[in-house]
């Protein structure tokens, strides 16, 4: 009876784990976007949507730190450079929220360091939730 109790609890746990993610994913990554991708093969026959989200998850924490140094420094084009590359693999992704903290970057008046700064720390918000997605994905991709 114990053991049957204790094992109710874990599935609803990991049931409700199961649409909390999935609400992550939903929210945060449209997986109809990367379905677009799924007949696209990789020269080695790996997952390619796989390849999409490791390049990702390895080059953007390198380009908001960049972002971060470049408003630092008062360097608006290459702010704008690198705000519309992240929108650019963000939106390849369906990470529409990443996406879109980009476009603002890219079209705000960067005379204001405090609204420079308040989407910057936006974009290190999203690009965790993304993050999150990503790998949730990637996870279940690879099962």
């Amino acid at each position: 009876m114990l053991v049957e109790k204790v094992a109710s609890l874990s599935n609803e746990r990991n049931s409700r784990l199961a649409k909390a993610t999935g609400s992550i994913t939903n929210d945060v990554l449209n997986v109809e976007t990367l379905r677009a991708f799924e007949k696209i093969k990789s020269e080695d026959g790996s997952d390619f949507v796989i390849e999409l989200i490791d390049l990702f998850l390895e080059g953007t924490p390198q380009r908001i730190q960049a972002i971060r140094e470049a408003a630092f420094e008062k360097e608006w084009g290459l702010l704008k450079h690198i705000a519309h590359t992240i929108k650019g693999s963000s939106s390849t992704l369906g990470l529409h929220r990443v996406a879109q903290v980009c476009r603002e970057l890219e079209a705000t008046s960067l005379s204001s360091s405090d609204a420079v700064g308040g989407l910057v720390r936006a974009l290190e918000s999203r690009f965790v939730e993304a993050r999150e997605a990503l790998m949730a994905e990637r996870k279940r991709r690879l099962q």
